[in-house]
């Protein structure tokens, strides 16, 4: 199992992935502490529930599969999840029960409470209690890293109504410098609050609620609600945007809370812009039984025409009997293309030949390729240490500490190894409403790549587009090539090779430095100083645009004869970015191919020379790249002719 550290920064605290048997103050670096290898683990205990209760929190199963705590910040501390209005809407009428939460081994829970949230401009500005008990529960001593359910009952219960704007329900806990206690689901993810003491010196404000990143967990604590439940009471739960092709029907995965007591069938009417469709009928071949949230797959047709259209899903009946839920819809939007896109999601790497840690990162980039395909776009950032032959310095993401990696430019700082795989399977569900294709030629002399993307968007709108060239089985036969290493026999970072995961077992007995050969290495990019250069004409919705750029390959005799010698496996990278976020929508890899053969002469943005002027073949001036050839005079004052296909 995992441990976590909670560290904070002024009014936002960030979870931060520590070690089994480290603790992150022991390296400079919290990144460079490899966690040993761990299988989930689901607390025991089902819930001690009456046919008439329900569990509402982040989840209402009995997945706990990690623990957390905030060392930093000892004392009397309680922490809370918040549930907002529309948690609770499918509930008003029944009565606040109790509360049940998960709790590490041989820890101590002296009371739990449930608060209600007076919110202004999305601000908290008061908190009532509205139940509370003392009673203490203690879970028994185990193995490191589990814990039990406990269930405390109010003696009062409160019936929850509209009046109730959001809930922060917890418990009280003492934590040490040392301690874990408060169980999560690595599965789910929603807002963390810890209540504790922090100083100015420490980024705080004193004795006050403080907001947690949530490390994409959920902490394990659910309100336990009771009162008269129909025996056939379903909610779809709102799915979001859906994209089908046209002509085509696609299931889509859609949540539904089940509220009574069986939950065999549906029938459902799909809506497009408020007008009802006819009602359907399905049929899981199965009893998901009483209560749960449980994900089932729904077809949706698309629309008759290309665009985006604003969908609700109507549950109108649940094991053939009319739905008694109060709420029997859910929304989403629909956008209905020529072709579905394809997400791909971009994976930025922090490392070096200098940084022992880094082979993990190595392999977590390798499985991640290996696993997901072209879906994956890696690209490793050699940025740790000048003397790596591979340095490169045009852009960098920041990063505090290698190895790390982003995805998408939107995680914020990453594991390779052990936060990587979550983090980029979540990514590849969000639906993409840009696609684009990529593709590349050397110039002549192999001095520059030509680039050349086609951009399809279903919006429109202002996007940022960037280029990579990344290089793959890079290798070399001086010291400066050899990877550091950390995981080697005698380093002290593992007992022994079988404590090691088995994908880490064969830097056992590879040195303390090794040879490597490297892969999606950043050699070139459209970033000059850390600006982008490349431009991307406005999106139109349903329509296409092309972009070029020319990038320079490098120049470094080293790098140059290890790109030689692996026989110029050279790969472009097209990305696009949204405008406001910085965040990449998506992305394209194309490997490079010679002169001549894509039909790619030469581009309109270069990064040593720009464009000036443009001349169709008449020699008319035009403002923008057209179909065929073009003539364009550049800043260094050479004419040349570009084929524009």
């Amino acid at each position: 199992m995992k441990k976590f550290l909670l560290s904070a920064f002024a009014m936002l605290l960030a979870l931060t992935a520590g070690a089994q048997s480290f603790t992150v103050e022991k390296s400079p670096n919290p990144l460079g502490v490899q966690a040993p290898a761990f299988g989930a683990f689901k607390a025991p205990a089902k819930a001690n529930l009456a046919a008439n209760q329900r569990l509402v929190g982040y989840f209402d199963t009995d997945d706990c599969d990690n623990y957390v705590g905030v060392p930093n910040f000892t004392g009397n501390n309680k922490v809370a999840i918040k549930l907002t209005a529309d948690d609770l809407a499918p509930y008003y009428g029944k009565k606040i029960a109790g509360v049940r939460f998960n709790l590490g081994q041989g820890q101590t829970a002296n009371g739990v409470f449930v608060q209600n949230l007076t919110l202004e401009n999305g601000q908290i500005v008061d908190m009532t209690e509205i139940a509370s008990s003392d009673k203490s529960v203690t879970s028994a001593a185990g193995a490191t890293n589990t814990g039990e359910w406990h269930e405390v009952m109010f003696d009062n219960k409160v019936e929850l109504s509209s009046s109730f704007q959001d809930l922060f329900v917890g418990f009280n806990y003492k934590q040490t410098s040392s301690n874990y206690p408060i169980g999560v689901n690595s599965e789910v993810d929603g807002p963390f609050f810890v209540y504790a003491n922090i100083p100015a010196s420490q980024g705080g404000s004193g004795e006050t609620w403080y907001q947690f990143q949530s490390g994409g967990m959920g902490l394990a604590i659910q309100l336990i609600v009771e009162g008269d439940f129909a025996p056939n009471s379903v909610q779809p739960l709102d799915f979001g945007n859906v994209m089908v092709a046209k002509g085509k029907t696609k299931n889509v995965a859609v949540k539904f809370r089940n509220l009574g007591s069986k939950f065999t069938s549906i029938d459902y009417t799909i809506s497009l812009d408020g007008k009802a469709g006819a009602e359907q009928h399905l049929d899981f071949g199965k009893d998901y039984g009483v209560a749960g949230t449980h994900t089932i797959e729904v077809p949706f047709a698309a629309a008759s025409e290309l665009g985006k259209n604003a969908v609700t899903l109507t549950v109108t009946k649940v094991n053939g009997a009319e739905n008694a839920c109060a709420i029997k819809t859910a929304t989403g939007t629909l956008y209905t293309a020529e072709k579905e896109f394809v997400k791909r999601s971009v994976v930025e790497e922090f490392t070096g030949t200098g940084c022992g840690y880094c082979p993990r990162g190595h392999v977590g980039m390798h499985n991640m390729r290996e696993l997901y395909g072209d879906q994956f776009v890696g690209i490793a950032m050699h940025q740790y240490n000048s003397s790596d032959p591979m340095y490169y310095t045009s852009y960098s993401l920041g990063f505090q500490g290698a190895p790390s990696c982003m995805v998408n430019r939107s995680s914020g700082d990453l594991d390779p190894y052990n936060d990587l795989p979550k983090a980029f399977m979540a990514s590849l569900k969000e639906m993409p409403l840009i696609d684009l294709s990529v593709e590349g030629a050397f110039s002549e002399d192999t001095a520059y790549v030509y680039a050349k993307a086609s951009v399809e968007s279903l919006v429109s709108g202002d996007y940022d587009i960037a280029y990579m060239l990344v290089a793959d089985n890079l290798s070399g036969t001086t010291k400066s090539w050899k990877q550091s290493n950390y995981f080697a026999k005698g380093t002290g970072l593992y007992d022994s090779q079988s404590s090691m995961p088995e994908d880490l077992q064969f830097l056992w007995d590879a040195g303390s430095s090794y040879a490597a050969t490297y892969n999606d290495v950043l050699i070139s990019s459209s970033y000059v100083s850390s600006k982008n250069k490349a431009t991307l004409p406005s999106l139109v919705a349903n329509g296409s645009v092309n972009s070029y750029y020319t990038l320079t390959m490098p120049t470094k005799k080293a790098l140059k004869e290890a790109i030689r010698s692996c026989g110029n496996e050279v790969y472009v990278i097209a990305m696009v970015l949204d405008k406001k976020t910085g965040a990449i929508v998506n992305a394209r890899k194309a490997k490079v191919a010679d002169f001549g053969t894509t039909g790619i002469e030469n581009v309109n943005n270069s990064s040593e020379a720009t464009v000036v002027a443009r001349y169709n073949v008449n020699g008319v001036q035009i403002a923008a790249p057209v179909k065929g050839i073009n003539i364009v005079k550049m800043s260094d004052g050479t004419t040349r002719k570009v084929l524009v296909k």
